[in-house]
């Protein structure tokens, strides 16, 4: 338990950031969403081409964009009548990676690293 002189500095994390953040999580939590986030990380896909990467279908493509277009971690961009999509900038795959470097940690056992940020 921390004591007042400590607790005194701490900021606590609003409600909407605090929902945010969830929101985001919980995106990145189903496996077909991570897989269509990470295939962003690397170049913008149209929806078939995301559906053959993920091995679904391109309705259930389409539904998983629309859930990430809704909370801004992916974007469009249109070219005639196709529509392709990428990450909606680069805090997305920045955090992405990050969650890749993590698991990289833990499934080798690695110590964490100094990274200077808080």
């Amino acid at each position: 338990m921390a004591d007042a002189a400590t607790s005194e500095h701490v900021i606590a994390l609003g409600d909407e950031q605090a929902e945010f953040v969830a929101q985001t999580f919980a995106a990145l939590a189903d496996p077909t969403r991570a897989r269509i986030v990470f295939a962003l990380t690397q170049s913008e896909h149209s929806v078939g081409e995301l559906a053959g990467l993920t091995g679904v279908s391109v309705s259930a493509v389409s539904h998983h964009l629309a859930r990430l277009r809704g909370i801004r971690l992916v974007k469009t961009r249109r070219a005639g009548n196709q529509v392709f999509y990428s990450v909606d900038d680069a805090h997305v795959a920045q955090l992405f990676r990050e969650a890749l470097y993590h698991l990289d940690h833990v499934r080798q056992g690695l110590p964490d690293h100094p990274s200077g940020r808080t």
